[in-house]
């Protein structure tokens, strides 16, 4: 008898390391839920979704539940170890784990995402951890065209994607994950401390950022971790970052930059200076469009914006417009003539 228990228990130091699931999309979760399951799970995680609204109606993301996913989303953002208490959930260390994500939602739920809790995501700098964009629409352009037999430059890439994946991914004993650290080489250090100091600068009273500060305090981190990506993704996990990447890297960054202050900043204006901003940008691409710098305010009416194609609403933009100096109102003959400032046709 001691004989087999003695068997049994040399049987038992041998039992093999239990295989982690590799889950690593997470979408419709609670706060609890995710903290758990990337704490045993896989090292690498994301909330992943092309239905935004399941993870902004989800449980981690109601009112009282809310400040508790977020903050686990900053905590995994910065790349911090998380250690929950809790009587009635599980509970695990959450150590060497790496976490993005991609969410894609319509605007009336970005909206009620920003609502809730008086838009405590932007409060406590979650949206500041996120890259954010608005594409514009496309909607009457879409015109079908016959798919290509072959797509050679998407061959590439899934290639070169299938190559990056099949790099051992590098964990401990305890599968945490222990990433290799990537420099910049000097040149690339110095393009980065010099956009660093350039969007810093922006912040002064009156700065081209001062209204997106909480955008600011991230966006050169954001450059340097898309260099990372972008670096991986050409060369591999080694070598140091060099300056041609950290300069599209820069470009990328301050792009997201620009975008941030395009949709929390406009969003916030009284509806009077969002159409005038509407107004601008329409006649910013009809101007280049049609390589000249002034149009008939009546084009407005025909071929604007839905909603400013009403007489009142179109004249009060433009007066807007006029009084920041964007446009000029002058009247030829009969006709009245949009001029339009040239520093804003340069881009």
């Amino acid at each position: 008898m001691d004989i087999l228990k003695a068997k049994l228990e040399d049987h038992e130091l041998q039992e093999p390391e239990i295989i982690t699931a590799p889950k690593i999309f997470y979408e419709d979760v609670s706060s609890e839920a995710f903290a758990y399951h990337i704490a045993i799970g896989h090292p690498s995680a994301s909330l992943w979704s092309d239905e935004g609204g399941l993870f902004v109606a989800s449980n981690g993301m109601k009112e009282d539940n809310a400040m508790g996913m977020l903050a686990i989303i900053n905590r995994l953002w910065d790349g911090k170890d998380f250690e929950p208490t809790r009587k009635t959930a599980k509970t695990k260390r959450i150590s060497g784990r790496r976490c993005t994500a991609n969410i894609m939602l319509q605007q009336t739920v970005f909206e009620k995402w920003q609502g809730k809790q008086n838009d405590m995501s932007r409060a406590i700098g979650t949206f500041a951890r996120f890259l954010t964009q608005r594409p514009k629409s496309t909607m009457g352009e879409r015109e079908y065209q016959v798919p290509p037999e072959r797509t050679p430059k998407m061959q590439t890439f899934h290639d070169r994607v299938r190559d990056i994946m099949e790099i051992p991914i590098p964990v401990d004993d305890e599968g945490r994950l222990m990433p290799p650290v990537i420099k910049l080489c000097e040149e690339a250090k110095k393009l980065w401390i010099c956009y660093f100091n350039k969007i810093e600068e922006a912040l002064k009273p009156g700065g081209e950022f001062t209204e997106v500060k909480d955008f600011v305090s991230k966006n050169a981190e954001q450059a340097a971790r898309i260099a990372g990506v972008l670096h991986v993704f050409n060369y591999g996990p080694e070598g140091e970052i060099q300056p041609d990447t950290m300069e599209q890297s820069i470009h990328i960054a301050q792009w997201f930059l620009y975008e941030a202050k395009r949709i929390y900043v406009t969003d916030g204006l009284p509806e009077e200076f969002k159409n005038a901003f509407i107004l601008q940008n329409w006649i910013k691409d009809s101007c280049q469009l049609s390589q000249l710098s002034q149009l008939s305010q009546g084009l407005i009416l025909k071929d604007g914006p839905n909603q400013l194609r009403d007489k009142k609403i179109r004249d009060n933009a433009l007066k807007i417009l006029e009084e920041h100096g964007a446009v000029r109102l002058i009247t030829e003959g009969k006709k009245k003539i949009i001029k339009v400032n040239p520093i804003l046709l340069e881009d």
